[in-house]
């Protein structure tokens, strides 16, 4: 409410409360005028049916009333127990009467009045509310404007916050599209000579070398692995940015996939004398993407490896439940440093305890599949010792 509707209210209030006192003061002097012409009529009426010679005496005392004739006509009266107190109760709840009947108008007025000045506003709050709500389902909202009100200025506002927001959304999404196609352009780009380096080094690797050749050939072999797994890796991050890596919606059974996720590190997990228990539980399936799945599950047991020592124990177990799948993947290793966990999940973060190798990209993509597939992906320590990522699959 602006600085002149307010003082225009006050001043509209002003002059109806001034209204209903001049009100209340000619309905009570009415009534006590009624009241008295009454009585009065009353008295004279009897006494001149009894003693009609005293008439001209009758007028005389009403147009000349006298203090002695007073004073005697309250001894009289109070003889036969006409007090003042009578005709006051009387005047009094006669008043009263006129007052309620007023005050009840009075408040059946007000009560309609401010009904419809909330009915106005909760319709104005309701249009505003259905307006944002457009605008979060990325539906085109419309004000409707019939004419101006208090919450103009707010809906202007809005709107205006509305269009930038859009704007600056649209703009972010344009320049996120950018950064992921050209993170793609320059992956494919690599993927190239590195393939080619890799069959050179593979090459160089079956000739006859002598010893010491052959080791920084290996060497090289192993970092252009490494680096063909990193851009690999960018490739992925990049399609998810840009929302182009579509998910399938299949049935997967969850004991096969950690089954097949489990089958690409058994070579890594023996030559370090690990124990990998995938712990049987009754037939469970989820829907998602089974090869994204299986991708994200490899960077979890991978990582459980790389921390866990020689001889350890990784752990896989499942349950379901109503509401979502949960998914288990532990070890028996250090567990997290506890400065780590809440940026465990970033892109390129190496905790302290990261492998040599690690360039912080396995958890991170992995987060992005589980998510992309309407899931959830949190790490913690084991009270016994160890590292826990724990994954939720919600039921849709």
């Amino acid at each position: 409410m602006s600085r002149k509707q307010l003082a225009l209210a006050l001043v509209i209030g002003f002059v109806i409360a001034t209204c209903i006192g001049l009100l209340m003061g000619i309905l009570a002097s009415r009534t006590i005028s009624n009241t008295t012409y009454n009585h009065t009529a009353y008295l004279i009426g009897a006494v001149y049916s009894q003693h009609p010679d005293l008439e001209e005496s009758l007028i005389q005392g009403l147009n000349h009333p006298k203090t002695e004739g007073s004073q005697l006509g309250f001894k009289i009266m109070n003889k036969y127990g006409y007090t003042q107190r009578l005709f006051f109760g009387e005047n009094l709840w006669a008043t009263i009467t006129h007052s309620l009947w007023v005050w009840g108008l009075l408040f059946l007025l007000f009560t309609v009045t401010l009904c419809g000045f909330s009915r106005k506003k909760r319709v104005r709050i309701n249009e505003l509310t259905s307006y944002l709500s457009s605008i979060n389902r990325r539906q085109e909202g419309v004000f409707h404007r019939v004419q101006e009100d208090e919450f103009s200025l707010l809906e202007d506002e809005m709107y205006k916050t509305v269009v930038e927001l859009r704007q600056t959304r649209e703009t972010a999404l344009k320049e996120r599209q950018s950064l992921a196609d050209n993170l793609a352009d320059i992956a494919h780009q690599l993927k190239t000579p590195i393939t080619s380096v890799f069959l050179m080094t593979e090459l160089l690797l079956d000739s006859n070398r002598d010893r010491e050749e052959l080791l920084y050939i290996e060497k090289i072999h192993g970092q252009m692995t490494r680096l063909e797994h990193l851009v690999s890796r960018l490739l992925t991050l990049s399609r998810l940015d840009a929302g182009t890596l579509e998910m399938r919606q299949e049935p997967i059974n969850v004991f096969e996939m950690l089954t097949s996720a489990s089958e690409p590190l058994e070579k890594v997990i023996s030559q370090k004398r690990q124990t990998l228990i995938l712990q049987s539980a009754p037939t469970v399936f989820y829907c998602g993407d089974w090869y994204w799945s299986v991708e994200a599950l490899i960077n979890l047991i991978k990582n459980c490896s790389e921390h866990t020592p020689e001889g350890g124990t990784i752990l896989l177990s499942y349950e379901q439940n109503p509401i979502f799948t949960k998914i288990v993947v532990e070890d028996s290793g250090l567990g997290f440093v506890k400065e780590d966990i809440p940026r465990l999940f970033e892109r390129f973060y190496k905790g302290r305890n990261a492998h040599k190798n690690s360039v912080g990209i396995g958890l991170a993509m992995a987060k992005s599949i589980f998510e992309k597939q309407k899931g959830t992906i949190r790490a913690e320590n084991r009270p016994e010792g160890g590292a826990r990522f724990i994954v939720k699959m919600y039921t849709r």
